[in-house]
């Protein structure tokens, strides 16, 4: 039976998942299709997408590779990789190649994509999501992924889906580590509260994780965050790792030295938007809201938005 799946910006992210699937499925039923724009859209369709590995690097053409989402079949799958400031002019522009029984999987670095795309597509099937890796857009056409992790998970809390079943196994057979949880909530906020301190760490010291690792007033500054993150998923009824401080902290000391945070990054090319708003803004505003202080978030978020506003 044929299937039709859409990765939707092929960043670090959809670049790496969308290369393996469309490696394994080629020249087969299953059909996978690129959303993409600019220079990385011309080289991938003239050249094909190289994904660069630890212990090898292949270059793949998926089926169709494009900007116009009008050429695109009615997809059985949506994969969601943009950055999260993107995520509603995305979502306003996929109605032609969305049908009743699409699902779409986000994997974005925010605790509320779910929510915002169900307010564009209140009938489709939308799990949460997210991945663990370390990757980026080396150049047009080239990703490059380093560091130990390259895992997916998704799923719906307390359900099963026979739709999300086949996934998994369509996933699984790709070589993609992957994780299939009817407990995701705890697994989205476990990788939230990672990322969102990481990312407005390395984005206010200005250096790697390593650095910020290596650097004991960095650390607890780090570790500061973490709490104020665990405390709002606390507040939240959300249950998160019992020992959630060291687990970060050890999943940051995993990260290759100099590996720092896509918001990081957008930072150093002075990028027009970060994820400023849905990683840190998002926790002192939810926090406010629960009565609860962000003294560190608060005081990282002034200085970064600061930036952001000089940057301009």
């Amino acid at each position: 039976m044929e299937q039709h799946i859409l990765i939707v910006g092929l960043g670090g992210v959809g670049g790496y998942f969308g290369g393996m699937l469309a490696r394994k499925y080629e020249n087969s039923d299953i059909h996978i299709n690129f959303l993409a724009r600019g220079n990385h859209l011309n080289e991938i369709q003239q050249q094909g997408l190289t994904v660069v590995l630890e212990k090898e690097t292949f270059t793949i053409k998926p089926d169709k590779a494009s900007d116009q989402v009008e050429e695109f079949n009615t997809m059985d799958y949506i994969f969601l990789c943009t950055k999260s400031y993107d995520l509603e002019e995305t979502l306003s522009s996929l109605h032609t190649c969305v049908g009743p029984s699409t699902v779409f999987i986000p994997l974005q670095n925010g605790v509320d994509s779910k929510e915002r795309i169900k307010k564009y597509y209140p009938n489709n099937l939308v799990v949460d999501g997210c991945a663990y890796i370390v990757s980026r857009l080396k150049a047009p056409g080239v990703i490059e992924v380093t560091g130990k992790w390259g895992t997916m998970n998704f799923g719906l809390d307390g359900e099963h889906d026979v739709r999300l079943e086949g996934l998994h196994d369509l996933v699984q057979k790709a070589d993609i580590h992957v994780n299939y949880s009817d407990k995701i909530e705890k697994i989205i906020w476990d990788k939230f509260i990672f990322i969102s301190s990481m990312a407005t760490a390395t984005s206010y010291y200005d250096c790697s994780i390593g650095q910020v690792m290596e650097d004991p007033e960095k650390r607890h500054a780090v570790i500061r965050l973490i709490q104020e993150v665990e405390a709002l998923a606390l507040r939240k009824g959300i249950v998160v790792s019992k020992d959630i401080v060291n687990e970060t902290l050890y999943k940051m000391e995993q990260m290759p030295y100099d590996a720092t945070s896509s918001m990081h990054t957008d930072y150093i090319n002075k990028k027009p938007q970060t994820e400023l708003a849905s990683l840190t803004h998002y926790v002192i505003s939810e926090s406010s809201k629960n009565n609860l202080p962000t003294i560190v978030y608060q005081c990282m978020y002034d200085d970064l938005q600061q930036k952001t506003m000089s940057d301009r």
